[in-house]
């Protein structure tokens, strides 16, 4: 992280111990525990993150909205059942969610850092029409394949899983896009760090520079996607 930001970091990991919230059974109870136990150290890293990833005025090459980062209050859409929490940087002040995000998602199982979309977004058809009219797949498989991550796609599971992988490739798009089609509910383009294995790096500083790596490789896509977007006349 230190060769990333200009100063030493303040994000030192995860708590090990804290994983086991996403258990606890009450509603509103799992709810605040996981608040209390993750949105502190994911506050740090969003802020260490913000002053790593954006250029000083004087290097931007083009005109962008800042990045700010986001952090989920979990109590919305009305009866949700909490499971997973993430820190999200978007150059959108507010409905983030709709459009493309950089995010750091924690779930009981694995931490992801990740590109990533709520597929059930009017935007997001606009995002694979791109992909597949225009160089915009490509340069997605070129990140792909440069930083070694991998398209995922994600269905809709009762809670406690909330959530179930049902695709992976590292090269695949459009067959992530067919999954999509069948069930996806989240598409992703990251890393995936499983728990326990991965947990000394996950509740080390050492996740952090994973974050602001991928993050770093990650938001050139992003901006082109924003500002395809715009160029349309659509909202992100």
């Amino acid at each position: 992280m230190p060769l990333l930001f200009g100063q030493s970091p303040r994000f030192q990991g995860l708590p090990a111990s804290g994983f086991g919230v996403f258990a606890i059974e009450d509603r509103e109870a799992r709810r605040q525990a996981i608040i209390d136990t993750f949105h502190p150290a994911l506050k740090t890293l969003g802020e260490d993150l913000l002053d790593g990833l954006e250029p000083g005025e004087d290097e931007r090459q083009t005109p962008h909205n800042p990045l700010h980062a986001h952090l989920p209050r979990l109590d919305w859409p009305r009866g949700y059942q909490p499971f997973c929490t993430w820190l999200a940087l978007s150059r959108e002040v507010h409905g983030y969610q709709s459009g493309p995000q950089l995010n750091l998602g924690v779930h009981a199982d694995h931490v992801a850092v990740r590109l990533g979309w709520d597929t059930g977004s009017d935007r997001f058809g606009r995002f694979e029409f791109l992909c597949r009219r225009g160089d915009l797949g490509d340069e997605l498989k070129r990140v792909a394949a440069e930083e070694r991550l991998h398209f995922r796609v994600y269905a809709a599971a009762a809670w406690p899983e909330g959530s179930h992988r049902v695709f992976e490739s590292p090269d695949d798009l459009e067959a992530s896009f067919r999954e999509v089609t069948r069930r996806g509910v989240w598409w992703e383009l990251g890393s995936r760090y499983e728990v326990p294995l991965a947990l000394p790096l996950i509740c080390s500083s050492g996740l952090g520079t994973e974050t602001a790596r991928i993050f770093r490789a990650l938001l050139p896509v992003y901006d082109r996607v924003v500002g395809e977007h715009r160029s349309a006349g659509i909202r992100t």
